[in-house]
């Protein structure tokens, strides 16, 4: 009995070890300030390893009122905001499905007064469906699957040892001389992941549809905005022959809420000092959005209210 004892405890102590090293390391804040590190020292490393656990653990300890989703333009946007009064919901590559999943996963925590979706045609795929949001939630479900999982391991291992490319750093990477052309090309090339078999996707449709019937329901504000491409990109995909199917997708959105379309032949999307590559604008068009926006004073994008019909 004796040995067995102690066999276990040999089993037991590590678990045990790792576990409170985790809770006082805490790279995702978990337990809402208990660790030993302090924020600015996690926050750039959790976030790039991992963001939609970061993200959805922030959300959870302090939900703001107004929330932005999409993916990594709509990130791109929230650097520009507020970020006393937003809360961001918005993970680069993201899906349709995790957009229509975080809303109603934040919707149990918290009533939003605004609620501001960014989507482009490539999202607006029934094929284009990731699920990280929903193994995120599993994730963090409880203290077991949070620590013993291998993103809040390799948090915690990085910030330890210091020893992580942060996201600033790897973003600098397209400074270098002549990156910026070769990320433009590469973007260029690889429409067809996105474009290639694009079919409509009547589930989203419906489910996006419901989010705009509870937000007149529950009087939350529904904003969705078009993210600006750059003409290189719009040239490139002529091939695909989206006409009606990009008229489809801007009618969906003007029935479900007020659209703030950013994607047209202007100035903004003819400057290609506009844009870090094709798809994502620069830090100064972030904060020009995130101005008209607010104001709902558009200059650079078509304004579409949407009329509710009692």
């Amino acid at each position: 009995m004796k040995r067995f004892i102690k066999n276990s405890l040999y089993f037991v102590i590590p678990f045990v070890l790792y576990s409170c090293l985790i809770a006082l390391i805490d790279p995702f804040n978990y337990l809402n300030g208990f660790g030993i590190i302090s924020e600015e020292e996690k926050k750039a490393i959790a976030l790039d390893i991992e963001p939609h656990l970061y993200k959805m653990i922030d959300f959870k300890n302090d939900p703001k009122k107004n929330w932005v989703l999409g993916d990594s333009r709509s990130n791109g946007l929230y650097n520009a905001m507020d970020s006393s009064a937003w809360s961001n919901l918005a993970y680069g590559g993201a899906s349709l499905k995790e957009v229509i999943q975080s809303f109603w996963w934040a919707r149990e925590i918290e009533k939003p007064d605004t609620v501001l979706i960014g989507i482009n045609l490539n999202l607006y795929n029934k094929y284009n469906r990731r699920f990280w949001v929903e193994e995120t939630i599993n994730r963090k479900s409880n203290y077991f699957t949070y620590a013993f999982n291998k993103y809040t391991f390799n948090a915690a291992y990085a910030i330890m040892t210091d020893n992580h490319q942060g996201e600033d750093e790897s973003h600098s990477q397209v400074e270098l001389p002549g990156a910026k052309e070769q990320f433009w090309k590469k973007k260029l090339k690889g429409t067809d992941k996105f474009y290639k078999n694009i079919t409509y996707p009547d589930e989203y449709h419906k489910q996006l549809t419901e989010i705009a019937d509870h937000c007149k329901t529950e009087g939350i504000k529904l904003i969705f905005w078009i993210p600006p491409l750059h003409k290189d990109y719009h040239e490139v995909l002529t091939k695909y022959e989206l006409e009606e199917f990009e008229a489809k997708f801007k009618d969906d959105l003007f029935t479900l809420g007020d659209v703030f379309d950013f994607n047209y032949a202007s100035h903004l999307t003819v400057d290609e000092n506009n844009f870090r590559d094709p798809v994502h604008f620069n830090a100064q068009v972030a904060r020009l959005i995130e101005k008209e926006i607010r104001s709902y004073s558009p200059h650079h994008s078509t304004l579409y209210k949407k009329k509710w019909l009692d």
